[in-house]
């Protein structure tokens, strides 16, 4: 007996459309890139990688210990956020990211499976997306973990809303900052750590603190501004101070970094779409 192929009438009238259900799910760019990114999540799930990740989140509280430890009259609560900030929104979503996201297209060079990807259709954007989702994913769960842990530590009144804050900041530091990352490791696949620690100081660091119209286009201006506005220390900053964030509402700075992110991912994966590497390079 013959079995009816998908979408065909059998011999009782009845017929198969399961295949035809599945079909727009499974090439679908949404459906393939959930797939790269359980695929890319389940290879961070090594014990190197969860070890790396466990230093990551004990880490801020450790150097929290310390200071609170040398503190002869305790830690003061301003003190304390702003040390975490710069600890953990900035510092561990960095390095987080520069692990997790700068190896998209790396990674499948070195395998040479990125013939593969690139002939499927939508196999590269499914890939850039995939993995930008799970280093965002991975990394703000670390994250928040050593937000956390940190404010533990800390002692500081009044925990939870404070950790609520700082978990918002870490979940749009590494949505902006990921997508950053995916620019140099598109068009420097080989060369994407150092070029993406290089953006990070230029672009974050360096054009992120000069008052002028370039610094509107950065992440870091956006995570001051929130953090100024969220802890009320707008009325007390210095008017020099002042300078470096920016006097918009908390929803101005949520949009100006989702649609940065949205830029930069729209120009990474224009890139890879026409991005050729040669015999010798994808060897």
């Amino acid at each position: 007996m013959s079995v009816p192929l998908s979408g065909q009438t059998d011999v009782s009238g009845h017929t198969d459309r399961s295949g035809q259900t599945d079909e727009p799910l499974r090439y679908s760019l949404l459906g393939s890139t959930l797939a790269v990114a359980g695929f890319q999540i389940g290879r961070l799930i090594s014990r190197q990688r969860l070890l790396l990740a466990g230093l990551g989140a004990i880490f801020p509280a450790a150097v929290m210990m310390a200071v609170r430890r040398t503190a002869a009259e305790g830690l003061d609560r301003d003190l304390a956020v702003t040390m975490i900030y710069a600890l953990v929104p900035e510092a561990v979503c960095m390095l987080g990211l520069l692990v997790t996201m700068c190896p998209v297209v790396a990674d499948e060079l070195e395998r040479g499976t990125w013939i593969h990807i690139s002939v499927r259709p939508g196999g590269r954007r499914a890939l850039l997306l995939g993995t930008y989702l799970a280093a965002v994913t991975w990394t703000s769960i670390v994250a928040i973990l050593a937000a956390f842990l940190a404010v533990l530590v800390a002692r500081v009144p009044q925990p939870l809303p404070l950790v609520g804050m700082l978990a918002a900041l870490v979940v749009l530091s590494t949505l902006g900052r990921a997508a950053l990352f995916a620019l140099p490791a598109v068009i420097l696949p080989k060369r994407a750590l150092v070029a993406s620690v290089a953006v990070a100081l230029v672009v974050e660091y360096l054009a992120g603190f000069i008052p002028a119209v370039v610094n509107q286009a950065t992440v870091s201006l956006r995570l001051r501004s929130l953090l100024v506005e969220w802890m009320g220390w707008r009325q007390k900053l210095p008017v020099e101070m002042q300078l470096l964030i920016d006097p918009q509402p908390a929803w101005v700075q949520i949009a100006a970094v989702i649609c940065l992110a949205a830029v930069l991912l729209g120009v990474a994966a224009k890139i890879l779409d026409f991005r050729q590497f040669p015999p010798s390079v994808e060897i």
